[in-house]
C-alpha cells in the first residue's frame, strides 16, 4: 500500500462524517418549515449513537454510519434553530414590531447612512413578555444626530428598544434615537480589553499621521477592529487583492502560534511545555481578536493537532481540518452559509492538499516554489466563492499576494506585538508602529498594480455552483479521483468565465430603471450602445446589476447632480467597466463631491465632458440634448440645477429629469417643446413634483419613477400616481415592479414588466 493510498484510507471515515455534517447544515438551514418539537432531539440521539457505534465497529458499514452520524447531528442542531429563525423572520417582515434587547457592544461605532453603527453580542431579547431568540452577534444602528461621544464605548452593556431589519441570519437592530439607549453600568471584560488595546495603539501613535494610520491598520490586523479604518482605505486594500489581511484569519492565528512556539524553543522550553503553551495561547488569541469563523477554525485545528501530539498520537493535517469543520457545524449549522467560514475551510483544505504537490512539480528551489504555490492554490480555491458572494475578481491578486508574501508575516506579527506592548510601554509600541507603517507602505507599493483592473462578475449559476462543489470535493481527496476533480474544477472555472464573456445584453432599444436600493440609476440602451444616467447611492450596486445584463462597456456615465443617492455608485462604474465618457453639468466641476469621480475617470482614461443647456451629444445610436441647467448662474438649489436631457433612441424619445422641482418644471414647460414618449418622473415621484401643467406639456406615453424599495420618503407619492392615472399614463417603479422600464417596439414605447 502506497503512502497516498494509506492516507486516503485513514481519512475516508472523517471525510464521510464531514460530508454528512455539511449536507445536514445545508438541509436544516435552508429548511423553511417548522419541525415537530421531538424531531431535533431524536436526530441528535441517533447521531450520537451512530457515531459511537461507527468508531467501535470495524466492519465496512461503519463508513455509512459516520455519514449518517454527521447528517443527523448537524440536522438536529439546525432544526432546533428553525423555530426561533421563523419567529424572527416574522418580526422582520412586520417591520413595525419593537423588541427590548440587552446587548454588549463589541466593536467601535462607525458612520452609516442614517447614523452610527456597531456590532453587539445579544444577552437577552423580549417581544412583550415573550423571549425572542436573536443570533448571538448582530449589527446595531443608532439613527438621528447622535454623536459617538454620546454613545457607550465597546464593552458596555446596554438596554435598547429597537426594530429588527435585514435577514434572520444577519439581522440589523435599528434604534430610532440615541435616547432609546440605556446603559446598565455593567462592563464585559473581553470587549473592554480589546477596546483598551486599540486605544493604547492610537495613543502610542501620538499626532503623527503616518503612525496613526499604522495604528488603525494594526488594530485591524491584530484585533479584528476594522471599524477604525476609513471605508476608502478598506476599499483600497480590497482592490489590491489583500482584503484577507483585514480579517483575523488562519494566517494570523498560525503566525501567532508559530511565534509563540519559536520564542519558547529559543528560551529552551521542553516540547511538552511548548505544546501546552501553544494549546492555550492560540485559542486565547483567536477569541481576543474577535472570534471570527476563520480564526476559530484555525484555533480549533491547533487544539486538535497539539492535543493529539500531547496524547502521543500523530494526526494528518487534513484530518484536523475535517474535525474542526464538523465540530464548528455541530456548534452552529448556519456557519455553512457564512462566507468567512466557506473561504477559510476551502482555502485551508486546498493548501493542505495541493501546495506540497504543486511545490514538487515546479522548477526551482523549494522555498521559491512553495512561495509561488501558496497564492496560486489559495486564489484558485477562493475564486468561485469570491465571485459568488462579492461578485468581484481581481486578476492581479495572485501576483500581488506573491510579492506581498515576504511582508505579510512581519507586518502581522509587528501589529500583534505593538498591540500587546502599547498598554504597558508606549515607547517600544511607537517604534513598532513606525516599522508597521514602513511595511504597509511597501505592501501598498507591491500590490498597487492589482488595483488597475477589477472585474464585476455576474452571479454564478446554481448548476455551475453545484458542479464546482462536487469537483472541489473530489479534488481534495487522496485517491485516483483527485486529479479528475482538479481538472474538472479548472475546466468549470474556465467554462463559467467563458460564459460570462458570451453574455449578450438585450438588443431592443430601451429605457430601464435599475432596481438600486436607494436613489436613481437609469440605463438608456440600444443594441451595444448604452448610457447610464446616475448610479444610485451604494458604491457597488449599479455595477453588480449591470453585470447581470452582460454590460461591460458604456458609451457614457452621466451625473445629474451631487446628491449621494445619484452619484454614490459612479466611482465603481468608472473603475470596473469600460466607459468612454463621464458627463456632468459644468457647475459640478467645482464641487468637492466630484473630485474622487474625476480622479477615477482620469486613472481609467475616461474622457470628462462638462455640459450645459444647449449641449448636444451623440453617443453611438443614442443622442442627448441637454436642456438644463445653463452654464452661467445656475440655480443655487441642488435639485433645481439638476441636469435635464432629452434622449432620442431608435425613433423614440425620453426626458431625464433627475431631481428638478416645480420651479424648473415650469421653466422647462415654457421654454421647450417637451412632447416625448417616456418621462423619467422628477424627484423620485415626490409630492411636489410632476405637476399637472408639466404632465400636459410633456404628454408622455409611459412614466418611469426612480423610486427604490429602500427609500425612506415613501416615494412615489400617492398624489403623483393619481395624476398619472387620471391622464391614463402607465407607470413603473422599482419599489413595486423591480427591474422595470420601457422598450421601443418600432412604433411606440411598451412598459415592462
Amino acid at each position: 500500500m502506497t503512502h497516498e493510498t494509506a492516507e486516503a484510507s485513514a481519512l475516508r471515515p472523517l471525510w464521510l462524517l464531514t460530508t454528512g455534517a455539511v449536507a445536514g447544515a445545508l438541509f436544516s438551514t435552508a429548511n423553511a418549515a417548522r419541525p415537530p418539537t421531538w424531531l431535533p432531539l431524536l436526530l441528535l440521539i441517533f447521531g450520537i449513537a451512530a457515531a459511537a457505534t461507527a468508531f467501535r465497529w470495524k466492519r465496512h458499514a461503519r463508513l455509512e454510519l459516520l455519514l449518517l452520524a454527521g447528517l443527523a447531528l448537524v440536522s438536529g442542531r439546525g432544526l432546533a434553530q428553525t423555530g426561533p429563525s421563523l419567529d424572527l423572520a416574522r418580526v422582520i417582515t412586520d417591520g413595525e414590531t419593537v423588541i427590548r434587547t440587552r446587548v454588549v457592544i463589541t466593536e467601535g461605532w462607525m458612520d452609516s447612512r442614517w447614523g452610527l453603527r456597531t456590532r453587539v453580542r445579544i444577552a437577552a431579547s423580549h417581544l412583550r413578555e415573550e423571549r425572542v431568540k436573536l443570533p448571538r452577534s448582530c449589527r446595531l444602528e443608532v439613527r438621528g444626530n447622535t454623536t459617538r461621544a454620546e454613545l457607550p464605548p465597546p464593552g458596555s452593556e446596554i438596554d435598547v428598544v429597537a426594530r429588527v431589519r435585514g435577514q434572520a441570519r444577519n439581522p440589523l437592530l435599528v434604534i430610532a434615537s440615541g435616547r432609546l439607549v440605556t446603559s446598565t453600568g455593567a462592563r464585559r471584560l473581553l470587549p473592554t480589553i480589546r477596546n483598551h488595546l486599540a486605544e493604547s495603539l492610537l495613543a502610542a501613535a501620538g499626532t503623527n499621521v503616518k503612525r496613526i494610520r499604522a495604528a488603525e491598520m494594526a488594530a485591524a490586523l491584530a484585533l479584528g477592529r476594522r471599524d477604525l479604518l476609513p471605508v476608502e482605505r478598506r476599499d483600497r486594500w480590497r482592490r489590491s487583492g489583500l482584503a484577507h489581511l483585514l480579517a483575523v484569519s488562519g494566517l494570523h492565528v498560525g503566525l501567532v502560534g508559530g511565534a509563540v512556539w519559536l520564542a519558547l524553543a529559543l528560551a529552551g522550553a521542553g516540547p511538552r511545555a511548548t505544546r501546552v503553551t501553544v494549546l492555550v495561547a492560540v485559542p486565547a488569541y483567536a477569541v481576543l481578536a474577535g472570534a471570527a469563523p476563520s480564526a476559530m477554525r484555525a484555533a480549533l485545528m491547533a487544539v486538535i493537532y497539539f492535543g493529539a501530539r500531547l496524547l502521543g498520537r500523530a494526526i494528518l493535517p487534513m484530518a484536523a481540518v475535517l474535525l474542526a469543520v464538523t465540530i464548528l457545524l455541530v456548534a452552529d449549522p448556519s456557519l455553512v452559509f457564512n462566507v468567512g467560514f466557506q473561504l477559510t475551510v476551502v482555502i485551508t483544505a486546498a493548501l493542505v492538499r495541493w501546495v506540497p504537490a504543486l511545490t514538487d512539480h515546479l522548477f526551482g528551489p523549494r522555498w521559491l516554489t512553495g512561495a509561488v504555490a501558496v497564492p496560486v492554490v489559495a486564489q484558485a480555491a477562493a475564486a468561485p466563492i469570491v465571485a459568488s458572494h462579492f461578485r468581484t475578481l481581481i486578476p492581479g491578486a495572485i501576483i500581488a499576494n506573491l510579492f506581498a508574501l515576504p511582508l505579510l508575516a512581519p507586518t502581522i506579527l509587528g501589529s500583534v506585538a505593538s498591540a500587546a506592548i502599547a498598554p504597558l510601554w508606549r515607547a517600544p509600541a511607537t517604534f513598532g508602529l513606525e516599522a508597521v507603517a514602513c511595511r504597509l507602505s511597501l505592501l501598498q507599493l507591491v500590490s498597487s498594480p492589482a488595483r488597475a483592473v477589477e472585474i464585476i462578475t455576474p452571479p454564478v449559476p446554481a448548476t455551475a455552483a453545484a458542479l464546482l462543489l462536487v469537483a472541489g470535493w473530489s479534488a481534495l481527496q487522496r485517491d485516483r479521483w483527485a486529479r479528475v476533480g482538479l481538472i474538472s474544477w479548472f475546466g468549470l472555472l474556465m467554462a463559467v468565465t467563458v460564459s460570462w464573456g458570451l453574455l449578450r445584453p438585450p438588443r431592443d432599444a430601451s429605457i430601464e430603471l435599475l432596481p438600486v436600493s436607494d436613489g436613481a440609476a437609469v440605463m438608456v440602451a440600444d443594441d451595444d450602445d448604452a448610457v447610464l444616467v446616475d448610479a444610485g447611492r451604494y458604491r457597488r450596486e449599479s455595477s453588480l446589476l449591470l453585470s447581470e445584463t452582460g454590460r461591460r462597456r458604456l458609451r457614457a456615465v452621466i451625473a445629474s447632480h451631487t446628491d449621494e443617492d445619484h452619484i454614490g455608485g459612479i466611482d465603481q462604474i468608472l473603475r470596473s467597466l469600460e466607459v468612454e465618457r463621464f458627463i456632468l453639468p459644468v457647475w459640478m466641476m467645482a464641487q468637492p463631491q466630484v473630485v474622487p469621480l474625476l480622479r477615477s475617470a482620469r486613472r481609467s482614461n475616461v474622457l470628462v465632458q462638462p455640459v450645459a443647456s444647449g449641449s448636444a451629444l451623440s453617443l453611438g445610436s443614442v443622442d442627448f440634448a441637454i436642456l438644463w441647467p445653463p452654464a452661467r448662474q445656475p440655480p443655487r438649489s441642488e435639485n433645481e440645477r439638476s441636469l435635464v436631457a432629452r434622449v432620442r433612441i431608435d425613433g423614440g424619445s425620453a426626458l431625464c429629469t433627475a431631481d428638478i422641482g416645480a420651479t424648473t418644471e415650469s421653466r422647462l414647460a415654457r421654454s421647450f417643446p417637451l412632447q416625448i414618449g417616456v418621462l423619467i418622473v422628477p424627484h423620485h415621484g415626490g409630492r411636489r413634483s410632476t405637476s399637472a401643467a408639466f404632465l400636459a406639456a410633456v404628454s408622455p406615453s409611459v412614466a418611469l419613477i426612480p423610486a427604490a424599495l429602500g427609500n425612506t420618503h415613501g416615494h412615489p407619492h400617492a398624489e403623483v400616481l393619481h395624476r398619472l392615472e387620471d391622464r391614463g399614463i402607465p407607470s413603473r417603479y422599482p419599489a413595486r415592479d423591480g427591474w422595470c422600464g420601457a422598450r421601443w417596439n418600432g412604433s411606440q414605447w411598451v412598459p415592462f414588466p
